[in-house]
């Protein structure tokens, strides 16, 4: 299955794009779309151009701002009047990370670094993705 993948203020990008692909891989997930955005419009527009080219977007990096810029505040704002099938937070040592679920589409927030990435994506996380996305 194809995924996109936007690096949102993300300080390791090529470190984190190959944890991506190995932890991908049990999934049989493809990285068919990768991008970057540096602010809030940026990041909605490459939200909008990823859902409509597939059912499952992640966004790397952002999550350690608590001002404008925090990728938890932007998506919050962009949902705040849809409802959710799925919220949960993927919890990881020193961070973590988010999985939204709405209309067959899959959102995966995560932190910026690949040990990060791993713990969550190697976790019970994968066996859940699996069979939410059939």
């Amino acid at each position: 299955m194809d995924c996109s993948v936007i690096y949102y203020a993300a300080r390791k990008t090529s470190f984190c794009e190959k944890t991506l692909k190995r932890c991908f891989s049990p999934l049989h997930w493809r990285i068919s779309t990768a991008g970057f955005a540096n602010g809030a419009q940026d990041l909605g527009e490459r939200l909008i151009a990823a859902f409509d080219s597939g059912e499952i977007c992640v966004v790397v990096g952002g999550l350690n701002f608590s001002d404008d810029r925090s990728a938890v505040r932007i998506i919050s704002h962009a949902a705040v009047n849809s409802q959710p099938d799925l919220v949960r937070r993927l919890l990881c040592r020193g961070g973590c990370g988010y999985l939204l679920c709405a209309g067959g589409q899959l959102l995966l927030l995560l932190p910026d670094e690949p040990a990060q990435i791993e713990e969550i994506m190697c976790g019970n996380i994968s066996k859940f993705i699996r069979n939410a996305i059939r």
